[in-house]
């Protein structure tokens, strides 16, 4: 077996052209996208800089007076109005709102403005804006009744964008699909307490949770380099269990296959040399672009021995899987001795695993169904357990991911014993 593990790592360094794609693309991408997406990935409001108008048609003191009224002819103590008056007072729809927009973390990424109906719609004609936030009549009135009395059927904020700026709109229809999320939650958290809460400290807190990305660990969220630089490994790797199924169709053609066989080698021998040259070729493949991204990007930090020895546990357990990979194609590539198989997987199944898996854009962003699939992937699984352990979460976190790409690992390999021909067929 050795002898078979010294000619394909001979053979595959000897094709610059592929061992090039294999190591050098990695990084082109990593960096592409990298720098591209910093501010999408990072949170940074930079990048994006929506602008707003809001139409105010509601007379929210008005509203708040008509609200008021009907408490008091509600037939309840008169302790319980005093309470819910006072809640009024933190209970503001239009004034939470304006503290979302006024926020820090929102301030570098909503440019707002207060205009009237036909300003606002003349100004999106002519592309001056990207959105219009109306507050229609009777929205503090009607909202105020669902959040306090649980009457009605509340109000809603109409959002009305331009084609010119899809990216924008999106994001402010995200924030406020976020303020009206929190909105409730307070108004929850209000109803099932029996004392009084301090609800303008919550409603502050509300405010800080809008427009950033929050870590569960004491480390800094994930930058755009270093996912990237995750992303592209597992992707690329893929890619190399192709190359090796497609060297073996190569090897076959040439009857390389057959003289193994005459020499009395067992044909597992072959296979087992071809899964060991992938394990070790994969391993080098993500070890040089962890490293030069580390080195050239510093898009990886990390302070102890045990962090490296954790990323080096992951892609050891990743190689092995994509060796069975490369294992199976390779024999489904001599059984039916035909170059079709390798060529659908990189040519296809590689990007179909790579969208699933984030490769191409965070699962996050994408619907949750796609989310669930991509976890299964291998691909997918290897970039779970590398951001949870970049980000500190500790062995305990990735242990069942690791525990799954083994038995996918075993499944697979079994499979391609199975399939693998132990003899020439007439």
């Amino acid at each position: 077996m050795l002898t078979f593990l010294k000619k394909d790592v001979l053979v595959l360094f000897r094709d610059k052209t592929e061992l090039a794609v294999l190591l050098l693309m990695p990084l082109v991408l990593t960096a592409i996208l990298g720098f591209a997406l910093g501010g999408l990935m990072s949170g940074d409001g930079d990048f994006l800089n929506a602008k707003v108008a809001v139409v105010q048609e509601d007379d929210s003191e008005e509203g708040l007076e008509r609200f008021i009224n009907e408490v008091d002819a509600l037939p309840i103590p008169d302790e319980a109005k005093e309470q819910m008056i006072k809640a009024t007072e933190s209970f503001q729809p239009a004034s939470m709102l304006n503290e979302v927009f006024d926020s820090d973390e929102l301030g570098d990424m909503l440019d707002v403005t207060y205009l009237n109906k036909s300003e606002a719609q003349e100004a999106l004609e002519d592309e001056e804006i990207s959105s219009i936030l109306r507050l229609p009549e009777g929205f503090t009135y009607e909202t105020l009744r669902k959040m306090i009395l649980d009457q009605g059927e509340g109000s809603e904020l109409i959002i009305q964008s331009g084609e010119h700026s899809t990216l924008s709109s999106g994001v402010l229809g995200d924030i406020m699909n976020g303020f009206a999320a929190n909105l409730n939650l307070e108004t929850a958290i209000a109803k099932a307490a029996m004392e009084e809460i301090d609800q303008s400290s919550k409603q502050t807190d509300a405010v800080n949770e809008m427009g950033q990305i929050e870590s569960v660990s004491d480390q800094d969220p994930v930058s755009s380099l270093k996912y990237y630089t995750f992303a592209m490994a597992v992707m690329f790797a893929l890619f190399t269990a192709s190359t090796m199924a497609s060297k073996a169709y190569v090897e076959n053609y040439q009857n390389v296959f057959d003289r193994i066989l005459l020499t009395g080698k067992h044909p597992y021998l072959y296979l087992s040399g071809k899964a060991s040259s992938t394990t070790i070729i994969v391993f080098i493949q993500i070890a040089i672009l962890l490293i030069i991204s580390s080195m050239l990007f510093q898009s990886l930090s990390f302070d102890s021995f045990s962090q490296w020895m954790g990323i080096t546990l992951i892609t050891l357990i990743f190689a092995l899987c994509i060796a069975a990979i490369g294992s199976l194609l390779i024999s489904i590539t001599i059984r039916s001795n035909s170059n079709v198989i390798p060529g659908v997987f990189s040519g296809g199944i590689v990007s179909v695993f790579a969208f699933l898996g984030g490769s191409f854009v965070p699962t996050s962003q994408l619907p949750d169904i796609i989310g669930k699939i991509g976890s299964w992937t291998p691909n997918g699984m290897a970039m779970n357990a590398y951001l949870q352990w970049s980000q500190g979460l500790g062995i305990s976190f990735i242990s069942p991911l690791l525990m799954r790409l083994l038995i996918l690992t075993l499944v697979i390999w079994i499979l391609s014993l199975l399939i693998f021909p132990r003899r020439r067929e007439a």
